[in-house]
């Protein structure tokens, strides 16, 4: 875990599901934090082979700058691989909703819905 000056607290896990990888956070993502998340999810995007589920479930708060910093790390995604996000507060899911993020990325309420949508992604890129 990482605790920044301000006392908001990030913390991030990759796992792996098959060829699906997974970035769990928890925490407060906002401007004290985003390097944090850059730091992480940028070279695990880039090494995602059919693509990256971010579970922001544990999030308590989501600012614009973790917003922007999403869609660059999708910009890091190897070519055939797909982003997905988790979200199931509304801290979380209004401010993707109003940034328009989820037409970009799809958003699902757990885990293995996300997992399952970028099987299905990349099995059908493949045929």
């Amino acid at each position: 875990m990482t605790t920044e000056p301000s006392g908001r607290q990030f913390h991030a896990q990759v796992t792996r599901d098959g060829h699906v990888t997974i970035l769990t956070v928890s925490g407060e993502l906002d401007v004290s934090t985003v390097r944090n998340l850059a730091d992480t999810a940028r070279p695990v995007a880039e090494s995602a082979e059919a693509g990256l589920v971010v579970d922001l479930s544990d999030v308590r708060f989501l600012a614009s700058s973790a917003i922007t910093e999403l869609v660059r790390t999708h910009e890091h995604l190897p070519a055939a691989a797909t982003m997905a996000l988790v979200a199931v507060n509304n801290q979380v899911v209004l401010p993707i909703q109003l940034s328009g993020i989820d037409r970009v990325m799809s958003t699902f309420a757990s885990i293995p819905a996300a997992v399952d949508y970028i099987r299905d992604r990349a099995q059908a890129a493949r045929s």
